[in-house]
C-alpha cells in the first residue's frame, strides 16, 4: 500500500500550501530520479566500452586478480544499489502517486524494460568478463610460448657462434695449407712443362743423329766398294777408317 504524504504543519493555510508545494516539488524531483535510476544503471553498464576492458591498461590488469566470487559480488553490489535506489524512489513516487497516478504508471512502464535489461546485463556480464579473462590468459600463454621460442633460437645461435669460433683457426690452417699446395702444384707444372720441352729437343736431336749414322754407313759402304774396284787399298783403308770413326762418334752421341 502506498504511503500517504506527511501531515502538513498546522501553521495556517498559507504555510500549509507552501509546505505542500515544496513537498510536491521534492517528490516530483525524486520521482524523476527514480525513473532514471534503473536506466542509469543499465546505461552505466552499457557505457563501458569493451576496448577499456580488453585493453592492456592498469584497469585491465586488475581483472586478472579477481576470482568468480569477487566478480559476482561486484555485480551483485551494482544490482543491490540499483534496487535500493529503485525502492527509495518507489516510496517517494508512491507519495507522489496521490497527486499524479498517470505519471506514476508511465514511470513504472518506462522503468520496467530498463530494469529487465539491467538485470540481463548483470547476469551476462560475468560470463563476458570470464570470456575476456580467458582470452587474455590465452594471449599471455601465446606470448610466453613466443618468448620461449625466441630464447631457444638465441641459445642455438650462441651455440653455433661458439662452434664457428672453435672451427675458425682450423679452417684458417687448412686454407694456408691449401695455398702452399697450390704454389707447389704450380711449380710442379712448370717443371713438367720444362721436362716436356727438353724431351722434345732430345727426341729431335736423337732423330738427327740416327739420320747421320745412316748416312755414314752408306758412305762407308760405298767407299769400300769403290776401293775394291780401283785397287787402291791404302786410300780405301784410310777412308774406311775415317768413316768408321765418324760412325762411332755419332753412335756415342746418340747413346748419350
Amino acid at each position: 500500500m502506498a504511503q500517504l504524504p506527511p501531515r502538513a504543519p498546522s501553521a495556517g493555510a498559507q504555510d500549509h500550501w507552501s509546505a505542500a508545494g515544496e513537498f510536491l516539488g521534492f517528490a516530483a524531483a525524486r520521482r524523476g530520479a527514480h525513473r532514471r535510476s534503473a536506466s542509469d544503471s543499465a546505461a552505466f553498464l552499457e557505457a563501458v566500452p569493451m576496448d577499456d576492458v580488453i585493453g592492456g591498461g592498469a584497469g585491465g590488469d586488475d581483472f586478472d586478480r579477481l576470482d568468480d566470487e569477487q566478480l559476482m559480488s561486484m555485480f551483485s553490489d551494482v544490482d543491490t544499489q540499483a534496487v535500493s535506489d529503485g525502492a527509495g524512489g518507489g516510496d517517494r513516487a508512491g507519495d507522489a502517486q496521490l497527486m499524479d497516478m498517470g505519471d506514476a504508471e508511465d514511470g513504472m512502464a518506462a522503468s520496467s524494460p530498463a530494469g529487465a535489461r539491467a538485470a540481463a546485463d548483470g547476469v551476462a556480464d560475468p560470463k563476458r568478463v570470464k570470456r575476456i579473462l580467458a582470452n587474455r590468459q590465452s594471449a599471455q600463454r601465446s606470448r610466453v610460448r613466443k618468448l620461449q621460442y625466441i630464447s631457444e633460437l638465441e641459445r642455438s645461435v650462441t651455440s653455433l657462434q661458439m662452434e664457428v669460433s672453435a672451427l675458425s683457426p682450423r679452417v684458417a690452417f687448412l686454407d694456408h695449407q691449401r695455398s702452399l699446395l697450390t704454389v707447389g702444384n704450380s711449380h710442379l707444372k712448370q717443371r713438367i712443362a720444362a721436362l716436356a720441352q727438353d724431351k722434345i729437343f732430345k727426341d729431335a736431336h736423337q732423330e738427327a743423329l740416327k739420320k747421320e749414322i745412316e748416312r755414314l754407313r752408306q758412305l762407308f759402304h760405298h767407299q769400300q766398294i769403290k776401293g775394291a774396284t780401283t785397287g787402291g787399298a791404302d786410300i780405301a783403308t784410310a777412308a774406311s777408317m775415317q768413316a768408321r770413326q765418324e760412325l762411332l762418334a755419332c753412335e756415342g752421341a746418340a747413346i748419350r
